[in-house]
């Protein structure tokens, strides 16, 4: 299946939004997660499906100065 991610059409066999973040490398502290507008809680990662073409915003807060 094809999601955006960060603005970039990718290719994933991912089904949930957790799978999709663990196979991105992203599965740590510090990281904020939206499909579409809405801001998914790490809670319901595992719960939320993927579709296509869905829009995936990751962040990672970074330390700095």
């Amino acid at each position: 299946m094809e999601v955006i991610v960060n603005g970039t059409k990718i290719t994933t066999s991912a089904a949930t939004l957790a799978e999709l973040i663990e196979e991105r490398g992203s599965a740590s502290a510090g990281v904020a997660v939206a499909m579409g507008t809405r801001i998914v809680r790490r809670s319901e990662w595992e719960s939320t499906p993927l579709e296509e073409g869905a829009e995936i915003t990751l962040i990672r807060a970074t330390q700095g100065g």
